[in-house]
């Protein structure tokens, strides 16, 4: 049975809902990551973007990605929450944000992307062991 999940921005202005995708949740340490959340990395869960909704309020940044392809960014123009990521790469799958789900108790990452771009002070790398801090 498909599993809805549902998601909005801090404020409430902006609120998605979509079918979870059957692919890989994960945490991406990549720099574009790290500089748009203001984090060492972004927890995300796939959605299909066929069934995906969000209101049409949200504001998008269209970037390039690593890949040399577009990417979208989609955040609240009210209090900011970055909500989805979406790839022309991918276009079938719209990436949320963990956080921003009303029960992000479903996310489990089983990866992470770009484990070697993680900041040193990032020890939330899955599958690796802490990095040592330096004295």
């Amino acid at each position: 049975m498909p599993k809805t999940r549902q998601g909005s921005c801090k404020c409430g202005h902006v609120t998605y809902h979509g079918v979870q995708a059957e692919a890989l949740m994960f945490r991406c340490h990549c720099r574009d990551c790290q500089q748009l959340t203001g984090a060492g990395h972004a927890d995300m869960v796939p959605l299909e973007a066929e069934s995906f909704r969000i209101d049409d309020t949200c504001r998008t940044y269209e970037m390039t990605g690593g890949s040399g392809r577009p990417t979208y960014t989609r955040f609240c123009p009210v209090c900011g929450s970055q909500l989805t990521r979406q790839s022309d790469r991918m276009r079938h799958l719209v990436y949320v944000h963990a956080g921003s789900l009303n029960d992000p108790t479903c996310y489990a990452p089983t990866k992470s992307l770009f484990p070697d771009a993680a900041q040193p002070w990032d020890t939330a790398v899955i599958g690796t062991v802490p990095p040592r801090r330096a004295d």
